[in-house]
């Protein structure tokens, strides 16, 4: 009954073999290897993009943070939402790789921005004010913290209100992908950044940073390397995207993993549970009584109560938010697993 986070999984048998494959024999260092020149024509023939420069990198956080510094002065402004990673869980790294670029955080609906509040913001920090820091760039997140899913219309809106550059933060991109049914040139055209993360889907520790505008490589590049991301043996980080990318298998892992979102969300809803966010993917955000989270942990069931209020003492009926997140390796009888816990 583990429903911590996508983290918690293993690595796909798929992907493993990959890397036993690429462990032989030598090869070029820091990016030079034939799995890198493969990994980029293959992400250019996926996203239609044949200028797309893409890099090997091992955190989440350090490919949002080095593309987002070579996107912004360290004078400009990031515009993300109030819940985005950027801001919540990567300890004010945007603002430090970049030399001072700040985060202006947006309430938008639910845990996505909204066009309208974004276009106002990015015309009221805009101006020859030299006192003021000028618009720079916009983040999102797809699937967003809290499991919704941006689809192509909504990402071209946010490009229209904002008139800026798009980076998008894909640690779930697998997910969003799988959810939307869109293309992948449809997911990223408005984009000129990609963080693309494999880790969460199957990958042992796989990112991309993609720069569908190259203009940013000088900047990106140099980031990269003081940011100490310019990895020597990235063969092992290309095998494994290139292995995930085989025959649409990161398709079929995200699919897994929202098909196990969508059914313990209906599991959750039948017993009681309040379902917080609309449930679009992997993550399910609910609702239920401090009672049925006491017995479900009494017998090991492993998620993240949310918010401020998390503690098991008190009044048992008192309704406590909850994140599960269910992972490629997830089954039916986990989720039925978990649901029973809360009832039998």
């Amino acid at each position: 009954m583990f429903f911590g986070s996508d983290n918690t999984s293993g690595v796909h048998p798929k992907i493993m073999e990959a890397l036993v494959r690429a462990n032989d024999g030598y090869a070029a260092p820091y990016a030079g290897d034939r799995w890198t020149a493969e990994l980029t024509e293959r992400l250019r023939d996926l996203f239609q993009a044949p200028d797309a420069l893409v890099y090997p990198m091992v955190s989440g956080t350090g490919t949002n943070a080095a593309l987002l510094a070579a996107m912004t002065p360290p004078w400009g402004i990031v515009y993300c939402h109030k819940t985005a990673h950027i801001e919540v869980d990567e300890r004010n790294s945007v603002p430090f790789y970049s030399g001072g670029a700040k985060l202006k955080l947006l309430t938008g609906v639910g845990s996505r921005m909204a066009p309208g509040e974004l276009r106002d913001a990015v015309i009221g920090d805009s101006g020859d004010d030299i006192h003021a820091s000028p618009p720079a760039a916009v983040s999102l997140t797809n699937l967003t913290e809290f499991g919704e899913l941006y689809r192509p219309a909504e990402i071209a809106a946010l490009a229209e209100a904002s008139r800026l550059p798009l980076h998008l933060d894909g640690a779930r991109f697998a997910n969003a992908m799988a959810a939307s049914g869109a293309t992948p040139w449809e997911m990223t055209r408005e984009l000129s950044a990609l963080s693309l993360g494999a880790t969460k889907t199957g990958a042992m520790g796989a990112e991309a940073a993609v720069l569908f505008d190259p203009a940013y490589q000088e900047a990106f590049e140099s980031q990269r390397m003081r940011g100490g991301h310019n990895l020597s043996k990235a063969r092992y980080i290309s095998a494994q995207i290139l292995a995930w990318l085989e025959g649409d298998l990161w398709l079929e892992l995200a699919t897994q993993a929202n098909a196990m979102g969508a059914r313990l969300a209906k599991g959750l809803a039948e017993i009681g549970g309040e379902l917080a966010y609309t449930v679009e993917g992997n993550l399910v955000f609910a609702r239920l009584p401090r009672k049925m989270h006491v017995k479900a942990k009494a017998k090991g069931a492993i998620y993240h109560l949310w918010g401020p209020n998390t503690a098991l003492a008190g009044d048992p009926e008192e309704p406590l938010l909850a994140r599960f997140v269910a992972s490629w390796s997830t089954t039916e009888a986990d989720v039925d697993a978990l649901l029973a816990a809360f009832t039998d």
